[in-house]
């Protein structure tokens, strides 16, 4: 962290087995896999003493980062930084390792915080402060401390607070978070995979996860367990099961799980069992203005009528007209959705 060093040089390319920066035109890996590049361009380091030594050693790294491996971004990161082996530049030494960062190298993240957090560094850059207090926080998720891998998720998720809006960052601190058991990241990640947002579409997987979120106490988790039982998505449909889960959801005050569990009742009642016929169904009903049918078809328009296209303008504005009409859950689920 707090700076590069050097030993006795080698000759670069015979003790970097092979791999030393390549002959002109060539890239500096010689065509070696990235990591296996990055290893042998910190073995060559650790016992170089020429700068020629160490400048071939920066280019090594650069290609290495450049070709995806974060390692070799975090330390070319520092290079530049500290002017080793290259022409000292700031902005690309912090760029590389929040590169490397965002990336899950936890390294990189308490380097980057470190240099920025020095009163004398931070001048260089106008977004210091904020930079530095993202770099830390996706340190801790990194470093498992599993609450900030889920506000991690939501940050990227929104692009707020200096984060830039990335959903494939966001379901990748999700999937941390989840790993150390944080029912939030686990149910935030069954709706990526449910939805494809960020991450490839997997149903079965989605399923899984919504299962542990429930298990894990959150009751939006049991609400998506339970339709994806409902509608038999990346599991065998059983509505028997899916109207405990919406009844133990909504006894946890889950307005989405209460609305589901009626709206199971009114199919097991008659009203077409099909997602898409009962959207029909509670949208005429919902221009008598029946309060309950627009909720029903807010939440339809949430979930995505087909089970993936969902329209969230569509749910709001079912949802305030319903709220309109009198429905007090559709007035808290408005206000729970708000900006």
């Amino acid at each position: 962290m707090g700076g590069c060093s050097t030993g006795d040089e080698p000759r670069a390319g015979a003790a970097s087995g092979g791999v030393g920066c390549g002959a002109l035109g060539e890239a500096a890996c010689g065509g070696a896999a990235p990591s296996e590049c990055a290893r042998r361009a910190l073995d060559l380091w650790s016992r170089a003493q020429g700068e020629s030594t160490v400048a071939c050693v920066a280019a090594m790294l650069d290609d290495a980062c450049a070709r995806g491996d974060r390692g070799a971004c975090t330390f070319a990161g520092r290079m530049w930084l500290d002017g080793r082996g290259v022409a000292a530049d700031k902005k690309r030494g912090i760029d590389l390792l929040v590169q490397a960062c965002d990336g899950g190298a936890a390294l990189a993240c308490a380097v980057a915080a470190s240099w920025l957090g020095d009163p004398e560094h931070a001048r260089d850059r106008a977004d210091a402060s904020d930079l530095k207090a993202r770099l830390e926080e996706e340190g801790a998720c990194l470093a498992g401390d599993a609450d900030y891998c889920y506000q991690v998720g939501l940050l990227f998720y929104f692009g707020r607070n200096g984060f830039p809006k990335d959903t494939a960052r966001a379901v990748a601190a999700y999937e941390q978070g989840c790993r150390f058991g944080v029912a939030d990241a686990c149910n935030n990640l069954g709706d990526a995979l449910a939805y494809g947002d960020g991450v490839e579409r997997d149903l079965v997987r989605s399923a899984e996860v919504f299962d542990k979120a429930c298990r894990l106490g959150e009751p939006l988790g049991c609400a998506n367990w339970g339709q994806m039982l409902e509608r038999g998505m990346g599991v065998a449909e059983d509505r028997s099961r899916a109207r405990g889960l919406y009844k133990q959801a909504c006894l946890g005050g889950e307005i989405y799980a209460c609305l589901h569990a009626e709206m199971l009742a009114e199919k097991d009642a008659g009203v077409p069992r099909d997602s898409e016929g009962a959207l029909r169904y509670w949208q005429r009903a919902c221009a008598r203005r029946d309060a309950r049918a627009c909720a029903y078809v807010g939440i339809l328009y949430e979930d995505g009528p087909d089970g993936y296209a969902r329209d969230l303008d569509k749910s709001i504005e079912a949802m305030e007209r319903a709220c309109g009409f009198g429905d007090k859950r559709a007035c808290e689920w408005t206000k729970s959705h708000g900006p």
